[in-house]
């Protein structure tokens, strides 16, 4: 068959009348509406991360998940949380550290299936903390801030109908370095 059904509709009390759509059609709108879940899903853990809510930025990972980040340090879920994430939504809520930019901005999306790469761009600059390499972790600073431009790629998987960030890739690119302030 070259379509999918899509609706029935009754034309006469003992006959159905079905209307045939090409495949490429139904992918389309398919890929849309996964697009747009996949955007709401990556605007919450946003604001989740922005809020240091552990427990919502927690049920939108993966229990697989994995991150390498520009070192090419790579941590597994319960590693980030530790290192990377909860020292940062720590000082946050203690009213220490603050984003003053963190948008995701040039996003391009490929979804097959269950399974979904995002790339794009984050700019970002925080005040008040400051990266420790040794420790792959952050401590406060009232001194100290950052801000630059990564590129990042995203791999989702959507189980039990919800999309999930199973893997996590940042890159600087050469033309614009991690910079520190004040």
């Amino acid at each position: 068959m070259s379509g999918q059904i899509l609706s029935k509709s009754r034309v006469h009390p003992r006959k159905i009348c079905c209307t045939r759509v090409p495949e490429n059609l139904v992918e389309s709108v398919m890929s849309e509406s996964a697009k747009a879940e996949l955007q709401s899903a990556m605007e919450k853990r946003r604001k989740a991360s922005l809020a240091g809510d552990s427990n919502n930025v927690a049920s939108l990972l993966a229990d697989d998940y994995v991150q390498t980040d520009v070192s090419g340090y790579a941590q597994d879920k319960t590693n980030w949380f530790k290192e990377y994430f909860n020292p940062l939504a720590d000082l946050s809520k203690a009213g220490k550290f603050r984003w003053e930019v963190f948008d995701q901005k040039e996003l391009e999306f490929r979804i097959f299936g269950d399974s979904a790469v995002v790339a794009g761009v984050l700019e970002a600059k925080g005040i008040g903390a400051k990266w420790v390499p040794q420790k792959h972790t952050w401590e406060a600073d009232p001194n100290a801030g950052f801000s630059g431009t990564l590129r990042f790629t995203h791999v989702y998987v959507r189980r039990d109908g919800k999309w999930l960030l199973a893997a996590l890739d940042n890159a600087v690119p050469f033309s614009a370095a991690l910079t520190h302030t004040r």
